[in-house]
């Protein structure tokens, strides 16, 4: 479900097919000094300041939150797969084994289920398998959902939380034969109809009165935004004024539809839509990334230059520009209930930096609100918001959850490896800075140099909760090794670094990018 009461970056997997199809609290509070004093001063910390939690230490590709702090993300393992890790509160779960397998994040509800798809993979074909429809929980475990042919994938865009998933599956490998599905909470699958005269179909979205939303394309091949009621029964509401085709990508409790007008042309623009007053538009170039229940939406607004302005948009207001004047870039990933957006913003000549906006438009760089990081910890971009205020974000430690207030869980928090050299023949020198909320905590270290000699011990200094780990190697065989750091404190709890080094080579590490997702490749 996308209705951002709980969340979130809209599914990537869905921004891919959208882009496909279309073309392409007020946060004025003072900053918590960097450095602030954690365990017990946590308790008594400024309310706008964030504690750090690791998920992953790569790259992720798509991140949801939901109104209980869980967390689900697709991210990029040491395989060069993307895989879907689920964060319960205290720790991270697979939902489905990483061997083997490639999965793409669908959505997460409120409830903690999950949506998303996988397949196994065959080293010598890796396409040789399709992708298979999945839900998960804690409480019901793994379950395969139907799909409507062996040889067709399936696409998962939202969840709500009556359980009932919605998106797409494929008869067999031509696009052309996607169909609009809806899956029970029961697991049964429903074909959602097409008028007479519509052939591809799409669910984008489904909200808490079990209402979806898509597109349905016409014999000239032109979209045209869907929605289906509860009982499946599908109206056609047009292109919207458009001229290509609309797409309807989001919905929420009062009818509000949100998406896209005239993808793949020049005009494209996002809309909003509601029942008794139509269509609204913020303006030429504009991109839609979320819709909330007070039916503000968010997005970019794309300049000639080709530079994104973030922007906030209702009826009531008109439209917001959140663009911070002293930067040259800002996008919106995610918006929640309060209509507070998170994302990302740039200078000309500078780093990502992760930001948040309020709704008057107030922007604050989320490094300056993070309690006590570890060194070389900086946050690059914020991808989804919670209703209470928590944050998903990448960062140079990879991805990370941001709990307002402060908080965290037991485990220790790393900052990112520091190993600046890769020389074959000579000792190499590692550091790495890691924080724990548990003062009084004792803690070891291991390092895995990737050459086969497994984890080894490293050198721990730490007082009060800071503390660095230390570690030299001695490479004798040039390669790409995968180096794993992991910390270990008294009571057992345990978080996981990890990063690539290319010994004795001077070529330029590629980057580890994820197989295409579902309808991008």
């Amino acid at each position: 479900m996308h209705i951002l009461r709980s969340k979130t970056l809209r599914a990537a997997g869905g921004l891919v097919l959208a882009a496909h199809l279309a073309g392409f609290d007020d946060g004025t509070r003072a900053a918590a000094p960097a450095n602030g004093a954690q365990g017990a001063g946590a308790l008594h910390a400024p309310a706008d300041v964030y504690g750090i939690v690791n998920l992953v230490p790569s790259q992720a590709l798509v991140a949801h939150i939901n109104a209980s702090g869980q967390a689900a993300f697709e991210y990029i393992g040491l395989d060069y797969n993307a895989h879907v890790g689920f964060f319960d509160g205290q720790r991270v779960i697979h939902p489905i084994t990483p061997s083997n397998t490639v999965s793409f994040l669908g959505a997460l509800n409120d409830r903690g289920e999950l949506a998303f798809v996988s397949r196994h993979v065959d080293p010598n074909d890796p396409w040789s398998t399709n992708l298979q429809p999945y839900r998960w929980s804690a409480a019901r475990g793994l379950a395969r959902l139907p799909s409507l042919g062996a040889a067709g994938d399936s696409w998962i865009p939202a969840i709500n939380n009556n359980g009932i998933v919605v998106g797409a599956s494929y008869t067999g490998s031509d696009p052309a034969t996607g169909r609009a599905v809806r899956w029970s909470a029961a697991n049964r699958l429903t074909v959602l109809p097409r008028p007479p005269g519509f052939d591809l179909s799409y669910a984008f979205d489904i909200n808490e009165r079990n209402v979806s939303v898509g597109s349905v394309t016409d014999a000239g091949g032109i979209n045209h935004a869907v929605r289906w009621d509860s009982a499946n029964r599908p109206t056609v509401l047009g292109i919207l004024g458009g001229v290509r085709g609309a797409i309807a990508m989001y919905n929420n409790e009062r009818g509000d539809i949100a998406g896209m007008l005239d993808g793949g042309t020049p005009d494209a623009r996002a809309f909003l839509w509601s029942p008794s007053r139509g269509v609204a538009t913020p303006g030429p170039n504009a991109v839609v990334v979320g819709l909330n229940e007070a039916g503000e939406i968010a997005g970019r607004i794309i300049s000639p230059d080709g530079a994104s302005r973030a922007f906030l948009y209702s009826r009531a207001r008109g439209l917001v520009d959140l663009h911070p004047a002293s930067l040259a870039v800002s996008e919106i990933n995610s918006l929640n209930d309060a209509g507070v957006s998170v994302g990302v913003a740039w200078a000309s000549q500078g780093e990502r930096r992760a930001y948040r906006w309020s709704r008057t438009g107030a922007a604050v760089d989320l490094n300056t609100r993070l309690l006590n990081p570890p060194a070389g910890l900086t946050l690059a971009s914020a991808l989804a918001i919670a209703a209470n205020g928590d944050i998903v974000a990448e960062s140079s430690a990879g991805l990370v959850l941001l709990r307002r207030g402060g908080g965290g869980t037991d485990a220790p928090v790393l900052g990112p490896i520091n190993f600046p050299e890769t020389a074959l023949n000579r000792p190499l020198q590692l550091t790495l800075s890691f924080r724990d909320r548990n003062v009084g905590d004792r803690h070891k270290a291991s390092v895995d140099w990737g050459d086969g000699l497994g984890p080894q011990p490293a050198v721990v200094r730490a007082a009060r909760g800071s503390g660095e780990v230390s570690a030299r190697h001695t490479f004798t065989t040039a390669g790409a090794r995968n180096i794993i750091v992991r910390v270990t404190d008294s009571t057992g709890r345990s978080t996981v670094q990890y990063m690539e080094a290319l010994i004795g080579l001077r070529a330029t590490p590629a980057s580890r990018a994820a197989p295409a997702r579902p309808h991008g490749r």
